[in-house]
């Protein structure tokens, strides 16, 4: 009898374990298989990490602000292409990730644009000796340059009598109005300046004498003394390097300027955007467009110690 009591006292705690169980046993019906990384996914995850990084530390560096980036394209690239060459231990999704990275990057640079990065390239003394190019392509590139240079040289003269005639005209329209400034445009424009007269010892001895190197020759020797000095170091500044150079290099110096000037991404701009951003807020909305302007410099180009 007593026997029978504590079997039916004990049936309340079976059913409330049996209702439990159940319950779980209806859960993990309804729960979905969970998919888990096997180790076969985590060793290519690691081989996948290790295989971006040097994409990453590109990324990095193409976007800084001091130094010129647009030099660095072409040996950036010619490094990546080197990683991501196949290997017979490639897993296949390795395999497959390096194709894919290889198929994006293998025509995004072509035609005159390819060259322009060339250019670029040559004209940084870090990477001067183009060791990804053959001799010939090597020659093909600081010729294009000394066309360049040359095409520089003839369009100068005439941009900084186009710039002495802006600014006589900008003074004469800020005094006179703007028909003073169109007369004084005319009349820059008509004036020119009179040929000089030769000497007497000039004109006897001149032609024997007087003889001026082609600019073609300066530039062909320019070139060359470049083209043999030694690579500085990578954490060099190129422009740096330039400055103190400009004595040395008078014709190379200003087509330097043009090319090593170009940011290789827009993340600079963005960035002074942002600058803009934290600086115009609805607290400071009555600045003017002059003391922004300075306040942006200010922030991007002033080193606190």
């Amino acid at each position: 009898m007593e026997f029978i009591i504590g079997y039916a006292g004990s049936l309340p705690g079976a059913a409330d374990c049996y209702s439990s169980n159940a319950h779980q046993s209806r859960n993990k019906t309804k729960c979905p298989n969970i998919d888990t990384l096997d180790t076969c996914d985590i060793v290519n995850a690691e081989f996948l990490v290790k295989l971006l990084n040097p994409l990453k530390t590109a990324t990095s560096v193409l976007c800084e602000e001091k130094r010129p980036t647009v030099s660095l394209i072409v040996p950036l690239k010619n490094m990546i292409e080197q990683n991501m060459a196949p290997n017979d231990s490639d897993s296949p999704t390795v395999a497959d990730t390096k194709r894919a990275i290889l198929s994006n990057i293998s025509g995004r640079y072509s035609g005159d644009v390819y060259n322009y990065l060339l250019e670029s390239t040559a004209l940084d003394p870090r990477f001067q000796s183009l060791q990804q190019l053959d001799c010939n392509q090597r020659e093909a590139v600081f010729q294009r340059i000394q066309k360049r240079v040359e095409q520089l040289q003839q369009n100068q003269p005439t941009d900084e009598k186009s710039m002495e005639r802006k600014e006589e005209a900008s003074v004469h329209c800020s005094t006179h109005g703007g028909e003073g400034a169109l007369e004084a445009e005319g009349r820059a424009e008509s004036e020119e300046e009179p040929a000089s007269k030769k000497t007497a010892l000039e004109d006897l001895l001149g032609d024997s004498f007087s003889k001026t190197e082609q600019p073609s020759k300066g530039i062909e020797r320019e070139t060359e003394l470049y083209r043999r000095e030694a690579s500085i170091p990578l954490s060099c500044c190129p422009l740096t390097w330039w400055r103190e150079n400009s004595s040395k290099y008078p014709l190379l110096s200003p087509l330097v300027k043009e090319y090593l000037s170009i940011p290789a991404t827009s993340v600079p701009s963005e960035r002074v955007f942002s600058t803009a951003g934290d600086i115009v807020t609805a607290q400071r909305s009555q600045l003017l467009p002059e003391n922004v302007d300075m306040l942006i410099f200010l922030k991007k180009n002033m080193t606190i110690s």
